[in-house]
């Protein structure tokens, strides 16, 4: 009698192989956008000699590199040609409002650094991506700033404004604000808020020409410099802190706290936005676990993916009360607190 065991056996196998070749996945999207593919094929349908040579490539292999982006739903094919998917079309054509193409080249920089994950783990280190050669550092620190932006922009933003009630708030300080793109979004949808973006020469340059074109330039301040010597001001009366305590160990967010409490009006807002666990479904709970080591790796040995609960703790020790959890339909989610009026 045949044992019926060995199926049930090949389709584990499978599951392992399959973990196995996922990295030919992201390799292929990160090749896709650095050769821009998508904007060759945006609104077009091409033979795989016609994007060969669009992209200045070998047509053996584009062919070959083509069809692999079909089977991942990146392309789709119709008579020999070539075209975008919807999704491509939504998310990963240059210039559109949701592309995130430079958010997946910042996650795919880090490529080397996974590589040499079991030296990682047993060490306890991180290793920073351009000190694997894989990357050089202003490549990787312009691809994090944009790519960050790339999320503001393909939705983030949108749930951050509608998740706060600004209504009465007249000044916000944007601690460690990158691009401003949180800044750009609140003051777009708090038309009395004035914003001051304060952090450091690389991603103020790239915000500069982005609060330009939002027609911000008299709301918004771009202030550089680091944040326990410069002079930030006074009179704030909401405080952003987006996408800094995840890369951080607890004694340097619980410092920014404070400083953002000695910063604020009385009655003040303090906003936390971030990968955090609030929302505890599984899916979450799979990228938070994932995004938790992610950091480890890539960012500082004190970093980490926290629970909402213990942030909110930590604004409470530096004085903030009526903290709040605040969880978004999106990667990240928001707590808030309040300075004693």
């Amino acid at each position: 009698m045949k044992d019926q065991s060995s199926s049930v056996v090949d389709l584990d196998v499978e599951r392992v192989n399959e973990l196995a070749r996922n990295f030919w996945y992201s390799a292929i999207l990160r090749a896709a956008i650095k050769l821009d593919v998508f904007s060759l094929l945006e609104g077009v349908s091409l033979t795989s000699q016609e994007v060969a040579s669009g992209i200045d490539a070998s047509p053996r292999y584009t062919q070959s590199f083509l069809n692999c982006c079909v089977v991942l739903e990146l392309l789709d094919s119709d008579d020999d040609k070539y075209t975008n998917s919807s999704l491509t079309s939504r998310f990963l054509v240059k210039n559109k409002p949701g592309y995130v193409g430079d958010h997946a080249l910042h996650h795919t920089n880090t490529w080397a650094s996974w590589g040499r994950l079991d030296e990682i783990v047993r060490e306890g280190k991180t290793l920073l991506p351009y000190d694997t050669g894989f990357v050089d550092a202003d490549t990787y620190w312009s691809d994090y700033m944009i790519g960050q932006h790339n999320r503001a922009t393909s939705g983030q933003a949108h749930y951050l404004v509608k998740s706060l009630d600004l209504r009465d708030k007249r000044k916000l300080l944007d601690l460690g604000g990158g691009a401003a793109s949180y800044s750009i979004a609140l003051c777009a949808g708090n038309p009395q808020l004035k914003a001051v973006v304060a952090d450091q020469k690389e991603p103020l340059a790239i915000a500069r020409p982005l609060v330009k074109e939002s027609n911000l330039e008299n709301r918004i301040t771009l202030l550089e410099g680091d944040f326990f010597q410069t002079d930030l001001g006074s009179g704030y009366d909401v405080v952003l802190i987006s996408g800094v305590v995840l890369i951080k160990p607890e004694e340097d967010s619980r410092q920014l706290f404070k400083l953002a409490y000695d910063l604020m009006e009385p009655g003040g807002l303090i906003v936390i936005q971030d990968y955090m666990r609030i929302d505890h479904d599984s899916q979450r709970n799979r990228l938070d676990t994932l995004e938790d080591l992610y950091v480890l790796v890539a960012f500082d040995p004190g970093a980490g993916d926290r629970e909402g609960k213990e942030v909110a703790a930590w604004l409470q020790r530096e004085g903030f009360q009526n903290t709040k959890l605040i969880g978004l339909p999106t990667q990240l989610g928001v707590v808030t607190g309040e300075k004693p009026a």
